[in-house]
């Protein structure tokens, strides 16, 4: 492989090899056929890959594995919580969006006509291609030209709407 591979190991032990650069690892998964992802996934996770038939899906489970790799899974919060509403089999019951607030650094990424918008979220506002946003909404209409719900648009909650205070 040509770019640069730093070793890990993970909580089972094993050492895994994952890219540096994370962003041209993912992307170049896209070109790849599954028996090539499978190659992938098997050096730089250190084990067999899910025997997966769908190439679409073993891509976006390794790119999901990596990132956990690099950046960390879910915190045992969210674990617990995404545990309980899968058990939750009563009938009539819906799922529930869990509760989400917008924080200082996190950075909410869409696709939109072909092209990655992403937008930081400030201490007060949104920046978005060097302009700052006073809402999420603000941004979102820059983007799209329209008027549009910041939070329907990035695909979260109502009540993260506002940066924080």
């Amino acid at each position: 492989m040509s770019e640069r591979e730093r070793v890990m190991t993970s909580e089972s032990g094993r050492s895994s090899k994952i890219p540096d650069d994370l962003g041209q690892a993912l992307s170049s998964l896209a070109r790849l056929n599954i028996d090539a992802v499978r190659h992938r996934w098997q050096a730089w996770l250190g084990r067999e890959p899910p025997s997966c038939q769908s190439g679409r899906v073993l891509r976006l489970l390794l790119a999901w594995r990596l990132q956990e790799a690099r950046f960390g899974g879910l915190s045992v919060a969210a674990r617990r919580e995404l545990r309980r509403l899968a058990n939750d089999t009563r009938p009539g019951t819906t799922a529930v969006a869990l509760p989400f607030a917008l924080k200082r650094g996190m950075l909410l990424a869409r696709e939109w006509k072909g092209v990655m918008h992403r937008v930081h979220v400030l201490e007060s506002g949104f920046a978005h291609e060097g302009k700052v946003y006073a809402t999420l909404s603000e941004a979102a209409r820059a983007i799209t030209g329209t008027r549009w719900s910041g939070p329907r648009f990035f695909g979260i909650c109502g009540s993260a709407a506002r940066a924080p205070e």
